[in-house]
């Protein structure tokens, strides 16, 4: 039945579903603003969650450079001192620091500057020169440093502490034994038992314990770039679920406003369909 006279196109039962249509509508904005808060509330949780592992991971990369920065001063060359020890150019293996330090001794605190008072010529190879008994172990394999310290390191066998007495019978001339703990035979005859650590050993340990360090370090910062891109990544996704959420929010109202707004004109137009009927 037509609502009025005046040639109103919209019908009663045309405005009656635009309210249920409505109705649905503020139904399913109400859904999608429940699963965007509870999306927010997600994002926002596991930006939480993120930044203790990135909190974690500054703090052990920060304790490794700073041991780091430790080591590096206190194997520093003493300021001023014109000709550094061959000792600060060397690089030996792990384990073999004891070995290296009790085979040079005090010989690991010439230079290897040719215009120092005591230092290390380069006198080649020493092709020529004997070599070791047979199965022993030269310590210029576990040795990196300067040409001039090869033929001294090559005449510088590996034992056990238990071998070394029966091999140095063995010896030639200018070799000696070295353990690893820093036990030492001489081809003379000297015998030197291992004590505790000397400091050219520390010294050396601690070259080794500081290339350790730099490395852990280079990853502990690739973990912190690592946690924080994670952190960024789940900041974004925060961020983006709150501007979802207003979306939301918005669509709610503006939902909520055209539901009402319908409502009122089915509403009238019912009351004036009433007016009317009773008219006629």
């Amino acid at each position: 039945a037509a609502l009025d006279q005046d040639g109103t196109a919209a019908t009663l039962d045309g405005l009656r579903r635009e309210v249920t249509a409505g109705e649905a509508a503020m139904r399913a904005a109400d859904r999608a603003a429940a699963a965007a808060r509870a999306a927010l509330a997600a994002a926002r949780d596991e930006e939480a969650r993120l930044r203790t592992p990135l909190a974690d991971a500054d703090r052990a990369a920060q304790r490794l450079d700073t041991e780091a920065r430790t080591l590096q001063k206190l194997l520093a060359p003493a300021s001023g001192g014109r000709w550094p020890a061959i000792l600060d150019v060397i690089t030996v293996a792990k384990g073999y620091e004891a070995a290296l330090a009790a085979a040079l001794g005090d010989d690991l605190d010439a230079s290897a500057d040719p215009a120092a008072p005591a230092h290390w010529d380069d006198t080649g190879a020493g092709d020529s020169d004997p070599a070791l008994p047979e199965g022993v172990e030269s310590l210029s394999r576990h040795v990196r440093g300067p040409a001039a310290l090869l033929r001294r390191l090559r005449q510088i066998g590996l034992a056990t502490a238990s071998d070394g007495a029966r091999l140095r019978a063995l010896l030639l001339p200018g070799q000696r034994l070295v353990s690893r703990e820093g036990d030492v035979w001489r081809w003379d005859g000297l015998t030197s038992a291992a004590e505790a650590p000397s400091p050219a050993a520390r010294r050396l340990s601690e070259k080794n314990r500081l290339g350790d360090l730099e490395i852990e370090v280079q990853r502990a910062r690739e973990t912190v770039e690592q946690a924080r891109a994670g952190l960024g990544a789940a900041t974004e996704q925060a961020r983006s679920a709150g501007q979802a959420e207003t979306k939301a929010l918005e669509s709610v109202r503006e939902t909520r406003r055209r539901l009402d707004q319908t409502r009122e004109r089915a509403t009238a137009a019912e009351r004036k369909a009433s007016e009317t009927a009773s008219r006629r």
